[in-house]
């Protein structure tokens, strides 16, 4: 099926942009429909993260970037077994490596949307550790594309707040408890830093995200 999908996408029989870019929705919302512990996520960590680029004073078009990349970042997922993604219990380094294949996977799905390969790179990496332990390529620091990095704040805290197979949802105090506790190393400090002065200056209250 990836395959499919990837050569649906760069193929000239496709009519225009627009119809390319609603096939690559599509396939996001129907990873979210195979795991009911992930509906909403893509929207939610879109949101997340144009929060954060607005809040750091980014400029309106990188704004919508990172939007646009955090509604198709896990696109790639349709290509990792479900077993691995729903699985409750510890994974195994095979599964594990099943699992960092999607920021890859998703890369080659966005890039082959004509005009859309600035939004595949910030998803190509939006698993960077800030120290240089993430994957797919061990970027360390301002290496890594600030969308990405942004895209690595956001995700992660809707992955905490929210209920999953593995473990039930943190309070947001404590999700952004984890994300200081991080930053320097996993997430970038400045990131950190400007997710976490928009939620207390909400008293950590949730912004409604419209699917």
């Amino acid at each position: 099926m990836l395959e499919q999908i990837i050569a649906e996408l760069s193929s000239q029989k496709s009519p225009t942009r627009l119809s390319r870019y609603a096939m690559l929705l599509a396939t996001a919302a129907l990873i979210e429909m195979r795991d009911p512990f992930t509906a909403g996520h893509s929207s939610r960590v879109g949101r997340y993260a144009a929060i954060i680029a607005r809040e750091m004073d980014l400029i309106a078009d990188i704004q919508k970037a990172v939007r646009l990349a955090g509604l198709v970042h896990d696109v790639g997922k349709i290509g990792v077994p479900m077993t691995c993604l729903r699985k409750a219990g510890k994974l195994t380094e095979s599964e594990m490596s099943e699992i960092r294949k999607h920021p890859v996977l998703s890369y080659e799905i966005v890039a082959a949307v004509p005009g859309l390969r600035h939004i595949a790179n910030i998803v190509l990496h939006h698993h960077e550790r800030f120290d240089g332990d993430g994957y797919p390529h061990g970027l360390v620091g301002e290496d890594i594309p600030l969308g990405s990095r942004i895209l690595c704040v956001a995700d992660s805290f809707d992955a905490m707040v929210t209920d999953r197979a593995y473990k039930p949802a943190m309070s947001v105090e404590d999700a952004l408890a984890e994300l200081e506790r991080y930053a320097g190393t996993q997430f970038d400090p400045a990131v950190v830093q400007a997710f976490t002065a928009y939620l207390l200056c909400r008293g950590l209250q949730l912004p409604q995200v419209q699917a």
